[in-house]
């Protein structure tokens, strides 16, 4: 779990957050395009491991098992990457609507927002908003990375 200040540290400025917000269809077209690449480079790198497993079944003492451990490991790291990815982002996601909800809180009881009060929301929201809307890319990125590498690995062989 990460501490308050570890994610405060990591939250963007209010005007990265609208940059980010305004690029979203830029990021969401390089998404559908990553998405490809990685659906593609998927399939050849089963092509190309596909003997390699088909051998181990075959004869196990002759397998080459580096080739297999990697297999495993580099699927197992790139999706682990993924889920801490989305992990981050729910935990922002949770403090920031926490913090929403007990500003609100003091609201709906009679208290009074000034200006810092209507921009901290304003922020907290919009942060909210980028976080979402980044959480496919930043999720898919590190499994995106893992098969092309592997695909240009495995073309060379």
């Amino acid at each position: 779990m990460l501490q308050r200040s570890n994610v405060e540290d990591m939250m963007a400025s209010a005007i990265e957050n609208g940059m980010a917000l305004w690029m979203w269809p830029l990021t969401a077209a390089r998404l559908a395009s990553d998405w490809a690449e990685t659906m593609a480079s998927a399939r050849s790198v089963v092509a190309a491991r596909m003997p390699t497993i088909a051998a181990a079944w075959i004869n196990p003492f002759a397998a080459d098992y580096r080739e297999l451990t990697r297999m495993v490991t580099e699927k197992t790291s790139a999706f682990g990457h993924s889920h801490r990815s989305i992990s981050f982002a729910q935990e922002a996601v949770r403090r920031a609507s926490e913090a929403n909800v007990h500003a609100l809180g003091k609201l709906s009881d009679g208290g009074f927002f000034g200006w810092s009060e209507w921009t901290k929301l304003a922020e907290r929201n919009l942060d909210i908003a980028t976080t979402l809307a980044m959480l496919p890319t930043r999720a898919l990125a590190p499994i995106h990375a893992e098969a092309t590498a592997n695909a240009r690995r495995l073309a060379k062989s």
